[in-house]
C-alpha cells in the first residue's frame, strides 16, 4: 500500500489550526490536522471569551470569509454584549463569554463532520523538507505524514515552560507537554527564533465568592450574534449552578452574568511587598510580555498612583464552579495570589481552583514570512497564530483562515489571497506582522487601523464575503444574499439622494408628532438623514421606502449617510495609497545596487524583503526619500526590461 499524501497538513488544533484546517478542507483539499490532545481542540487556556474592540471585528471578518469562530461562539456563549454603544460605529464591538468546554466540543464536532479532513492525536517532532520545499512532518513515534503544504499553529507550545513564583516546569499550557523537538526542527530549517511570554489569572471557586459584594454585568436583553448567519439554535446547555445569583432569563436567550469587583490599597500593598518574588518584574522570565495586557504586578509598578484596578469575575460555563478572574494576570507564587484575592471584600473567603501562571515560549519573528503567511526560506511551509508573535484567540483564528486559504491555493497553483489594510482588520494584522519589529506579543487594536471607519464590524460581510465566495468557502446562496443587501443599500441611498422634502402643514404636524422641529425650508432627504437628531425611523415615517428593508440594510443606510464625509475622505486616502500598494517589488531585487538610500533603510529592506512599495514605506527606518529613490530604481528596471528583446 502506497503512502498517503495530503494536500495540506495542519500542526496544532487551537484557534488558528482549526480555522486553517477547515478552510483547506472546505476548499476541497485533502487535509490532515494533528494535535497533542483531541480533548482540547479549540481550548481557551486564558479568558473564556471572544471579541472586544478590534477583536470582535476580526471574528466577523472570519465569518464573512466563511470561517467558523463566529458560528461556534454563537452556539456556545453564556453571555453577549455590545461594547462602546455610546461611541461611533468604528469602535463598537461585540464581546461574548463562552461556555469553555462546550466551545471546545462544538469545534471538535465541526472538525469531525467536515469532509476531506482527517484528525489525529500525536506529537509532531520535525518538519520534513528537501531542497527548500516542505514535504511533510514526522511524529515523536517515528510516523511520517507527507503533504504538499504544512501549516504550523503551535501556540505557546514551542519549548514552552510554566512559571509561578519560584516554580518552573516544561509545559505548553498548564498540564500539557511542550513541543521541544519541533522548535529545534524549525531552527535546523534556518528559521530564527525569539522568546515571548504571556500570563494567565487564577481561577477561583464560585462557592467561595460573596456575590452580594459584586456589581453584576448583564448580557444583552436583545438578540446579538457574531455570525451574519447565526446558527438556528444554541447547544443544549445544562442548568446553571444555583450558586450564581441574578439569573438572567432574557426573552431570546438564557445568559449568565459576570461580576465586577475592585482591588484596593491593601491588595496593592500585598503585591508590592512580594515583587521580589514576581518573575515578570524581577526579570527571571526571559521572554517579553504583552504591553497591552499586563500582569497585575506590572500594573502596580507602572501606575503607582492608582488606588484601584478592576477585576471581572467571569464564569467559565453554566455547569462549572470555576470563575476566571479577568484582570488578575499574574505569575506571583500561589500564596501571594491567594492573599491578593482575599484582600478584595467579595473574595474574603475565596479558594483558588487553578493558580495563575506565566508561560514562556519560542516564536518565529514574522519578518521571515510573506503576507501569504508562507515562510520565505521553506516553500509550502506556512505559520499562523502565536508562533508569529501574536496574542489572542481572534488574532490566531484570523491568521489561521488566511494560512489555510493560501496553503490550499498554493497546492492548486493559484496566487495567494492577501487582504489590504483598506479591506480588513485581518489585512492590517498581517501587514503589521510582516513590516514591523515584533518583539512583544502583538494585540489587535482599533488604533492600528488607519481606515477603521471603512473597516467596521457591521459591514464585514459586504467587504469580504465576495472573497470568501471566490476562494470557495462561501456558498452561492449566501453570496447572493450579501449582493442583494448591497443593492438594497445603494438603492435606498440613491432614493434619498433624489428625494426632496418640501415643508407643508401636514408634514410639519407629522414631524411634531415624532418629536422633531418642523422644517423652515425644503431639504434633500439624504441631507436630512445626516442630521445627528434624525434616525432612519423618522425617514420611514415621513417618506417611507417603497421597498421592504431589513434592519441590516437600515443600519448601513444610516451609517453611510451620517458618516458620508468621513467615509469619502478615508476612501480618497485609500486611492492615494493604492499607487504604492500596487507597485510590486521583485522577490530577488538587489537593494545593494540602490544608491542614495540610508544604511538603516537598506538593512530593513534586505531583512524584511517587502513585496510592495507600500509595505516598504511602512518599515521603520525607511523614510519617504528612501521610498522615492526605490521607486526611481524600480521604474528604471522596468524600462530596461521593456527594451530587452
Amino acid at each position: 500500500m502506497g503512502r498517503k499524501i495530503y494536500d495540506v497538513i495542519v500542526v496544532g488544533a487551537g484557534h488558528a489550526g482549526c480555522e486553517a484546517a477547515l478552510a483547506a478542507a472546505r476548499m476541497g483539499c485533502k487535509t490532515l490536522i494533528l494535535t497533542m490532545n483531541l480533548d482540547l481542540i479549540a481550548q481557551m487556556p486564558c479568558n473564556p471569551s471572544i471579541g472586544g474592540p478590534a477583536k470582535g471585528t476580526l471574528v466577523r471578518e472570519i465569518d464573512a470569509l466563511g470561517g467558523e469562530m463566529a458560528q461556534n461562539i454563537d452556539k456556545t456563549f453564556i453571555q453577549i454584549r455590545m461594547l462602546n454603544v455610546s461611541k461611533g460605529p468604528a469602535v463598537q464591538a461585540l464581546r461574548a463569554q463562552a461556555d469553555k468546554r462546550l466551545y471546545s466540543l462544538a469545534m471538535k464536532h465541526t472538525l469531525e463532520h467536515t469532509p476531506n479532513l482527517d484528525i489525529k492525536q500525536t506529537i509532531v517532532e520535525e518538519i520534513l523538507a528537501e531542497e527548500g520545499r516542505v514535504k511533510g512532518v514526522m511524529t515523536n513515534a517515528g510516523m511520517p505524514y507527507y503533504g504538499h503544504a504544512v501549516v504550523v499553529t503551535t501556540g505557546t507550545f514551542l519549548d514552552g515552560k510554566i512559571i509561578t513564583g519560584e516554580t518552573v516546569y516544561p509545559a505548553g499550557r498548564a498540564g500539557e507537554f511542550p513541543a521541544k523537538g519541533l522548535s529545534s526542527s524549525l531552527r535546523r530549517l534556518g528559521l530564527t527564533m525569539g522568546r515571548l511570554n504571556t500570563d494567565t489569572p487564577p481561577r477561583v471557586d464560585a462557592r467561595t465568592i460573596d456575590f452580594s459584594k459584586t456589581i453584576p454585568q448583564l448580557g444583552s436583553p436583545t438578540p446579538l450574534y457574531f455570525s451574519f448567519q447565526p446558527p438556528a439554535s444554541e447547544l443544549i446547555f445544562p442548568e446553571p449552578n444555583p450558586i450564581y445569583p441574578v439569573p438572567q432569563e432574557t426573552p431570546w436567550r438564557r445568559q449568565l452574568p459576570c461580576y465586577l469587583v475592585h482591588t484596593n490599597r491593601e491588595t496593592h500593598r500585598i503585591i508590592r511587598a512580594n515583587l521580589h518574588r514576581a518573575p515578570l518584574v524581577t526579570g527571571f522570565v526571559e521572554g517579553t510580555s504583552p504591553r497591552y495586557c499586563p500582569s497585575i504586578e506590572e500594573k502596580i509598578v507602572r501606575f503607582p498612583d492608582r488606588d484601584s484596578h478592576q477585576f471581572f469575575l467571569e464564569p467559565e460555563g453554566f455547569a462549572t464552579m470555576e470563575v476566571y478572574v479577568q484582570g488578575a494576570f499574574t505569575s506571583l507564587p500561589e500564596d501571594v495570589q491567594l492573599a491578593m484575592l482575599r484582600s478584595v471584600p467579595a473574595l474574603r473567603e475565596v479558594e483558588i481552583m487553578r493558580a495563575g501562571y506565566a508561560v514562556e515560549y519560542d516564536y518565529v519573528p514574522p519578518d521571515q514570512i510573506y503576507s501569504s503567511l508562507e515562510t520565505k526560506s521553506i516553500e509550502g511551509l506556512f505559520l499562523a497564530g502565536q508562533i508569529n508573535g501574536t496574542s489572542g484567540y481572534e488574532e490566531a483564528a484570523a491568521q489561521g483562515i488566511m494560512a489555510g486559504i493560501n496553503a490550499g491555493r498554493k497546492v492548486r497553483g493559484e496566487r495567494p489571497i492577501v487582504l489590504g489594510r483598506d479591506q480588513a482588520y485581518i489585512g492590517v494584522l498581517i501587514d503589521d506582522l510582516v513590516t514591523k519589529e515584533i518583539n512583544e506579543p502583538y494585540r489587535m487594536m482599533t488604533s492600528r487601523a488607519e481606515y477603521r471607519l471603512l473597516l467596521r464590524q457591521d459591514n464585514a460581510d459586504l467587504r469580504l464575503t465576495p472573497i470568501g465566495y471566490e476562494v470557495g468557502l462561501v456558498g452561492r446562496e449566501r453570496y447572493d444574499a450579501v449582493e442583494r443587501k448591497r443593492r438594497a443599500i445603494e438603492r435606498e441611498l440613491a432614493r434619498l439622494g433624489e428625494t426632496w422634502i418640501t415643508p407643508s402643514e401636514e408634514f410639519s404636524q407629522r414631524m411634531i408628532e415624532l418629536g422633531l422641529a418642523p422644517l423652515n425650508k425644503g431639504i434633500n432627504a439624504l441631507q436630512f438623514l445626516r442630521r445627528p437628531e434624525i434616525a432612519y425611523e423618522a425617514i420611514q415615517a415621513l417618506i417611507p421606502s417603497p421597498n421592504s428593508l431589513n434592519s441590516e440594510v437600515i443600519e448601513q443606510v444610516n451609517i453611510e449617510a451620517k458618516y458620508a464625509g468621513y467615509i469619502e475622505r478615508q476612501s480618497r486616502e485609500v486611492e492615494r495609497a493604492k499607487r504604492l500598494e500596487e507597485r510590486a517589488i521583485p522577490s530577488g531585487f538587489d537593494y545593494d545596487a540602490v544608491h542614495g538610500i540610508c544604511n538603516e533603510a537598506r538593512e530593513k529592506l534586505i531583512r524584511f524583503r517587502p513585496q510592495t512599495l507600500g509595505q516598504a514605506s511602512r518599515l521603520s527606518g525607511v523614510n519617504p526619500t528612501d521610498v522615492s529613490i526605490l521607486l526611481l530604481h524600480l521604474e528604471k528596471d522596468r524600462r530596461v526590461k521593456a527594451l530587452e528583446p
